[in-house]
């Protein structure tokens, strides 16, 4: 319901020109519209909403009144206003407003090429924690900006016990919750439920870093002096690839590869490749076990990340007006955008030539 109050904002001032004109006048961020699968599109038109909502209900009141206005956008305006002044809508703004500001700038780094999955799995992990930790403030700070707001615009707070219906043989009567009990009881559910998403979706990328995070962070792999962690991760992951590493041995390869490192700091690896190619110029028979684990770790697949960035792409160019397009100009067009940096070093001039030399067609006159 609170998303679609979102949305037909959007769809109130995008549907006439005059209406868009006096929201950018009104505002310093025009609305934006709702996306299903964008995390990020959700978190602005959340945080558009927001920041301009004193202007926006402003305009809306204004346009409700105004005579000059069509009677059709009179009557949308005065239905906005409706959901707008209520109770849940604005306890759900500044609620969803801090939710989607930390999801989103987590999920930006999760689809940078350059991230790795260990980085990935301590940020997932970070945010999970951060939830947890402001739960209760988050929960407590909404409803009291909201009630703040009610009071501003004499916007009415439900007060009254809404209790649930008992079902056949049951003998207790459920407790009964106010306006406001009921919905911090959703907006916990709420972070509740994306606390399970967390973990289940990244339950992956969890055991991937649990395998080979210590792997991947070469920095502490030479330099941590805790060598009771290493001993267990390299015994974990020696028992996990039994037939291709031993345990005790990557642990023991590990402290020499240390010990040769102790002298070169100002040349000592700093990625997995470069720890790589280090242990290698040495031969491929001197650190087996550590060798082999580093190329189980570089070419392992870990990410879906580019693919559907793809599928973004696609999205964007095969829109409604564009519905009869062939799949051969499709994937032209989405290999260009894909590969955007190549095209932008394209000199278009030779590419013309070509064209027009294999196009054109001379006519022998007799």
């Amino acid at each position: 319901t609170f998303f679609g109050s979102i949305e037909k904002i959007y769809q109130f001032f995008s549907r006439s020109t005059r209406r868009w004109e006096k929201l950018k006048e009104a505002v310093t961020i025009t609305v934006k519209r709702e996306s299903e699968t964008r995390w990020s599109a959700r978190a602005e038109c959340v945080k558009s909403i927001h920041d301009g909502l004193d202007n926006i209900v402003s305009l809306l009141e204004k346009m409700s009144e105004d005579t000059t206005e069509t009677q059709e956008t009179r009557g949308d305006a005065v239905i906005l206003l409706q959901n707008i002044l209520s109770f849940n809508f604005l306890v759900f703004l500044p609620f969803w407003h801090d939710i989607l500001k930390k999801i989103d700038r987590v999920q930006k780094r999760l689809q940078d090429p350059t991230m790795n999955f260990h980085e990935a799995s301590l940020d997932i992990e970070s945010l999970h924690m951060d939830i947890t930790r402001i739960r209760e403030d988050i929960c407590h700070d909404s409803v009291l900006k909201a009630k703040e707001r009610c009071e501003l615009w004499g916007v009415a707070v439900e007060s009254r016990i809404r209790r649930r219906r008992r079902m056949p043989g049951e003998l207790a009567r459920d407790a009964g919750l106010s306006a406001e009990e009921e919905i911090v009881r959703i907006m916990k559910s709420i972070l509740d439920r994306l606390q399970q998403e967390m973990t289940t979706r990244f339950t992956r990328l969890k055991d991937l870093n649990f395998k080979f995070g210590f792997l991947l962070d070469v920095d502490k792999l030479l330099n941590d002096k805790d060598l009771d962690s290493l001993r267990h991760h390299c015994i974990e992951f020696g028992n996990f690839y039994d037939s291709d590493v031993e345990g005790i041995e990557l642990l023991n390869e590990v402290c020499d590869c240390r010990m040769l490192l102790e002298t070169r700091q100002d040349t000592a690896p700093k990625t997995p490749t470069e720890l790589l190619s280090f242990i290698v110029s040495y031969g491929e028979d001197v650190f087996p076990n550590l060798r082999v684990a580093l190329q189980i770790l570089l070419t392992i697949a870990v990410s879906i990340a580019s693919c559907e960035r793809s599928f973004s792409k696609l999205k964007i160019i095969l829109s409604y007006l564009r519905a009869s397009m062939g799949q051969d100009r499709l994937s032209d067009l989405a290999l260009m955008s894909v590969e955007r940096e190549v095209l932008e070093q394209i000199d278009f001039d030779d590419i013309i030539n070509q064209f027009a030399a294999v196009k054109a067609r001379k006519i022998n006159f007799v």
